[in-house]
């Protein structure tokens, strides 16, 4: 979906509900930050209302913008633009960019400088992030000092919770992409018998 401002579905909406359910039952949070997509936005509304907090929104949490190719497959642009296509399969290449979308590079550079000027205002405070899977794979990557650019090991789930305790010294990833909250939709999708 890239930057395209598209609405949480119903499904989307269960989870974001189940998600500000969790959090009630979580310590204490100081601030809640979130991309202005609706997607993001509307879940951290949902959390804010059970904990007390109104979300600041943060432009520079936004999606990667694929440009041109907002909403359209991968294997329709690896037919149109094979050469191109290539570039983004291939880990190393940070300057691989989407027709006028953004660049690998400046889409990171905007994400680590987000969350550095985040841990700078709020170095004492407990933050919520509301975003999306890019952003989050994308600096846990920087975080573990590994590529961005493997997707597959960065697949973030919608309305997963990660944690991270940072230090002066060091950041430590205590959670990572956790969906326990959400096993309710699971089994109602599954039903009684374990049958869909």
């Amino acid at each position: 979906q890239g930057s395209t401002d598209h609405p949480l579905d119903e499904i989307g909406m269960s989870q974001a509900r189940l998600i500000a359910e969790h959090f009630a039952t979580l310590p204490p949070v100081d601030v809640i930050v979130s991309s202005p997509l609706q997607r993001a936005l509307v879940t951290a509304r949902m959390i804010g209302g059970r904990v007390g907090r109104e979300p600041q929104v943060r432009p520079a949490f936004t999606e990667l913008d694929f440009g041109a190719w907002e909403n359209r497959a991968f294997e329709e642009f690896q037919a149109e633009h094979p050469d191109l296509a290539s570039r983004f399969l291939d880990v190393d290449d940070y300057d691989a960019g989407w027709p006028g979308g953004e660049t690998r590079r400046a889409f990171y550079d905007r994400i680590w400088a987000a969350f550095h000027d985040l841990l700078s205002e709020y170095y004492s405070h407990s933050v919520v992030v509301v975003s999306h899977g890019g952003v989050f794979g994308a600096f846990l990557a920087m975080v573990e000092g590994t590529s961005p650019n493997d997707l597959a090991r960065y697949d973030i789930l919608n309305c997963s919770l990660t944690e991270l305790h940072v230090t002066g010294r060091r950041t430590e990833i205590r959670l990572r992409n956790d969906v326990c909250h959400l096993e309710s939709l699971v089994q109602a999708a599954v039903g009684p018998e374990g049958m869909p």
